[in-house]
């Protein structure tokens, strides 16, 4: 089945102009080399053990007893496709249907018996495989790394959830992407996605809602606690035009605009204190976009 995926999604790339594709162990496999090698598309990728179509390889108490590097290979001579073992931390499987072993490089790896850098043999097919993936496997990593966890027998709802992730990372790697063509300093994942959570809660509306049910009892006094440096809102609930009305402080906080000066005022949507006197207005100032 997983075969027939990719069989399914390049019906529409041209055939013999030597398209590399590069595949995880959940779609490669012995049969899938030769299908695409047939329509004149290169592929490399690692594959599991199950689909090793009977070709028998060094086990792993053997590659371990080698060292770090060591590996094992085996070309069918008929399709010409080859198989490889390679142990680095752990044995993995590759399979391809034009990259073979050759030339063998060092890389630099950690070693942690050593506590230093060593240098560990990696045929060609490993640096092929490890140059040019990275679209699904690293696009599943930045999922897994904040995902929205849901529970409950409405399957459907992780779908969507899952989707919602995916959109988020992928707006991720374009914005990543347009600092590193203005060599401009990215944000973090998680900054970025907790700016979309806020400009969804808090763009277009009024005022902030209050969870639960409104309490009876007489609320407690204010108790003494250090004043927090309250963060500066996202660009889309900053300059949305929609609710920024100011209030009065009991306490005189600095200017979140200026810095310079001190205030009783501030904007009850952003919750920042803002200057807004006859000599200046930091309030306006700081909710109009500057072109």
């Amino acid at each position: 089945m997983s075969g027939s995926v990719v069989m399914r999604l390049v019906d529409d790339l041209p055939k013999h102009q030597n398209h590399k594709l590069f595949v995880d162990n959940w779609f490669a496999s012995y049969d899938l080399a030769v299908e695409l090698k047939k329509l004149g598309i290169c592929m490399v990728g690692t594959v599991r053990k199950n689909r090793l179509a009977g070709c028998s390889l060094q086990t792993d108490a053997s590659l371990i007893k080698s060292g770090r590097g060591s590996y094992d290979y085996r070309v069918e001579t008929n399709e010409n496709i080859m198989l490889l073992k390679w142990y680095d931390n752990k044995t993995v499987h590759l399979i391809s249907n034009y990259k073979s072993q050759e030339p063998i490089e060092n890389v630099r790896r950690w070693s942690v018996a050593a506590k230093q850098y060593v240098n560990v043999p990696r045929p060609a097919i490993v640096k092929e495989y490890n140059t040019l993936m990275g679209g699904v496997d690293l696009h599943d990593m930045l999922v897994e790394l904040y995902r929205t966890n849901i529970k409950g027998r409405r399957f459907y709802l992780r779908i969507i959830f899952h989707l919602i992730n995916m959109a988020c990372v992928n707006a991720w790697l374009w914005y990543r992407r347009h600092c590193d063509q203005k060599n401009e300093k990215y944000r973090p994942l998680l900054d970025f996605v907790c700016d979309i959570a806020a400009g969804l809660l808090k763009r277009g509306t009024n005022e902030a809602r209050k969870r639960g049910r409104p309490s009876e009892s007489p609320k407690p006094g204010p108790s003494k606690k250090r004043v927090e440096k309250a963060p500066c809102p996202v660009a889309d609930v900053r300059y949305d035009g929609v609710g920024h009305w100011p209030e009065h402080l009991a306490d005189k906080s600095r200017c979140k605009l200026c810095i310079k000066s001190y205030s009783r005022t501030k904007c009850g949507k952003c919750n920042v204190s803002l200057c807004l006197n006859k000599e200046k207005n930091c309030f306006k100032d700081f909710h109009v976009k500057l072109l």
